[in-house]
């Protein structure tokens, strides 16, 4: 996968909501948009993580995530400086990110 590279693992539509779940590798402009347009008339929440067993290193280690629209922006973080534990945006545009969104699916067309 490349850097903003987006891939759905799962799929779901129960009771007029859209489950989708996937990955992503961050892009490095953070935020590094998840674009569900297709699929959603609107998101309503996401969660993301990031991916791996090995504990995160300094670039990044945090992500959050912020939605707007049917876009699910994903944010990553590191420390300012060793010895300053302040957040800034990652750059970093190889960290692979677990993401879980929830939407309204958009009315079938006529």
């Amino acid at each position: 996968m490349a850097a903003g590279d987006v891939v759905i693992t799962s799929d779901t539509v129960l009771n007029g909501l859209r489950l989708m779940t996937g990955t992503l590798v961050l892009d490095g402009g953070n935020p590094t948009p998840i674009t569900l347009t297709s699929f959603m008339s609107s998101v309503l929440f996401g969660i993301v993580n990031m991916d791996g067993t090995a504990a995160p290193g300094v670039d990044p280690n945090y992500v959050t995530s912020n939605v707007s629209g049917t876009t699910l922006n994903v944010y990553a973080w590191k420390v300012n400086a060793s010895g300053n534990a302040t957040l800034i945006a990652s750059t970093d545009n190889t960290r692979l990110v677990d993401w879980f969104a929830v939407g309204v699916q958009p009315a079938a067309r006529v």
